[in-house]
């Protein structure tokens, strides 16, 4: 069923009229709308009669191009929108005003049931396009006296660019150069060092024979004045009197004594010069071998030993931690008061990734003030006293500092001497 045309009364339908009405009545911009083929005037706007400088009555129902005389070019456009239904723009000069001024249209179409119902047509004065004009040009010349100037910038920084890159090419080229001389120069180092390492470590074994081979033909000697004086004392014993049998017997405790110390400085130059390579050590099995190793000295002394265990696992070499455990228990057994049966306490506790073993005694102790030479070669703070070369704790320092640990001595009045040291936990 075909639908009913509607006819052409000379008016926008209602309903175009009021959207026409409700966006273009208070526009600031001027706006007229235009039906038909002949471009007949249905609508104009507050803005578009202040334009024209004529009231609406005057305007509605004429032909858009007797409102505007110079606008020929624009009808063309208003029938090529009319015609295909799609928006254009314009721009025009009026001849008639005594100075350049210009019109500018945009259109754009009016649907209606598919179709194109009319027009809707902005137009814009441009009134003072000359002086505009004027400005740009002055803006385009300003902006290439700018341009000039930001160029001769531009160049003088290139240059002084250049030069930088200049001056910092010759510094990387310096700085290759001396990287090669220190390159060059930390091999000759290394070859250096490599060559007193390599004298160095022959002159050790040379010394270390030495001192073997020394050790063995002092040792010979000393035993020989034990033996013979120890022979005198028991078969001429009689013949002799007391000043004799005396001399006699500090003889043999001369030649012991120093026997001990040179088997000492044996165990002192091995320990300091031997290769140390850590390991994973269970101080259960070195306490045992110790306490093993001491076990006649023990009983002769009548001494009770306390081990506490259980006994870690700690990172060391195990002969040189061996010999640092027997150095501590027999001085241990050694420096208490005459008559006294010895008291060792033996244990072990970790602190921050190390293990400290202690090995306490009820000795004298050792002083504070003497704390800082206990450890020095021949420091014998006892004197005679106590049977001693003063080698044993220089042993037990330089042991535990080969292994990377740490040793000390706490006092407290009364509760004896309390040796320590630390080696890092396994």
């Amino acid at each position: 069923m075909e639908a009913k045309q509607t006819p052409d009364t000379g008016n926008p339908p209602p309903d175009l009229w009021s959207l026409c009405l409700a966006v273009t009545e208070r526009a600031p911009l001027p706006v007229a709308t235009v039906e038909g083929a002949g471009h007949i005037v249905r609508y104009v706007n507050p803005a578009f009669c202040r334009l024209i400088d004529k009231p609406g009555e005057q305007l509605v129902g004429k032909p858009f191009c007797e409102m505007l005389p110079q606008a020929g070019q624009c009808v063309t456009s208003l029938d090529r929108v009319f015609r295909t239904g799609n928006p254009e723009s314009h721009t025009e000069q009026a001849h008639s005003r005594p100075h350049a001024v210009f019109w500018s249209y945009t259109m754009w179409p009016l649907i209606l049931d598919e179709r194109a119902a009319g027009i809707m047509i902005q137009v814009t004065e441009i009134a003072q396009f000359h002086e505009k004009t004027l400005a740009m040009n002055e803006a385009l010349m300003l902006g290439s006296v700018r341009q000039h100037e930001l160029t001769a910038a531009a160049d003088s920084s290139n240059a002084l660019l250049q030069t930088e890159i200049s001056e910092r090419k010759q510094a990387e080229e310096a700085l290759r150069r001396a990287q090669a001389q220190l390159s060059d120069r930390a091999g000759e180092l290394e070859g250096l060092v490599a060559t007193r390492t390599s004298e160095l470590t022959a002159m050790n074994e040379q010394l270390e024979a030495f001192v073997y081979s020394i050790a063995h033909d002092l040792r010979a000697p000393l035993r020989a004045m034990q033996g013979f004086s120890t022979m005198l004392v028991e078969e001429a014993g009689a013949a002799l009197n007391e000043t004799g049998r005396d001399y006699a017997n500090r003889i043999s405790k001369s030649a012991q004594f120093m026997d001990a110390l040179l088997m000492d400085l044996l165990a002192f130059s091995r320990i300091s010069q031997q290769r140390v390579e850590l390991t994973s050590v269970d101080l259960t099995t070195v306490v045992e071998t110790v306490l093993s190793q001491l076990q006649n000295d023990i009983q002769e002394k009548k001494a009770r030993v306390e081990s506490s265990g259980p006994w870690p696992v700690v990172r060391a070499h195990e002969p040189t931690l061996a010999q640092v455990l027997f150095n501590l228990v027999s001085n241990a057994l050694k420096f208490v008061a005459p008559g006294v049966p010895p008291l060792l306490r033996l244990r072990a506790e970790e602190r921050a990734g190390f293990i400290r073993v202690w090995v306490e005694d009820n000795g004298p102790g050792i002083a504070p003030e003497h704390q800082g030479e206990i450890f020095r070669l021949f420091a014998r703070l006892l004197g005679e006293k106590h049977a001693g070369t003063g080698i044993g704790l220089a042993i037990v320092q330089k042991g535990v500092e080969r292994m990377g640990g740490q040793v000390g001595v706490e006092y407290a009045s009364g509760q004896g001497g309390r040796f320590w040291f630390e080696l890092r936990k396994a």
